[in-house]
């Protein structure tokens, strides 16, 4: 299983963002490809990052829409308890706390990340 990253994520929602290309083709995976999902968390954190960044109510509704035909429910993926107690040590030792959601989901369902995310990376198995 591969999960999505909000880099991915927000990479395809910005044309001028240098990983844009390669965020398209990684989000027209999860309709494409069985093995593909989405972590809610993912989810949460873009729209975070969306509202720090400034995007207004319109802007953030116009990439909501903009994703909602290429993230069905079925490929969205919630984190356990047990994954959320894991992101705790990943925390401990320094790591961003919606990386470490990301990364304790992976752990727990041997997935890989698509991610250009470092600390990711020192945590489990990470593609682009």
């Amino acid at each position: 299983m591969k999960l999505i990253d909000t880099v991915a994520i927000i990479g395809f929602l910005n044309p001028k963002d240098k990983a844009h290309k390669r965020s398209v083709e990684h989000i027209s995976k999860i309709t494409s490809d069985d093995d593909v999902f989405v972590p809610m968390t993912s989810l949460v954190e873009a729209d975070l990052v969306m509202k720090v960044r400034g995007y207004n109510y319109s802007e953030r509704e116009i990439s909501w829409r903009a994703l909602e035909s290429r993230m069905p429910g079925s490929k969205i993926i919630p984190n356990s308890v047990l994954s959320i107690h894991s992101a705790l040590e990943l925390q401990r030792r320094g790591m961003d706390y919606f990386d470490s959601l990301v990364a304790s989901l992976a752990e727990e369902t041997s997935s890989i990340v698509i991610t250009t995310d470092r600390a990711i990376g020192d945590a489990v198995k990470t593609e682009w």
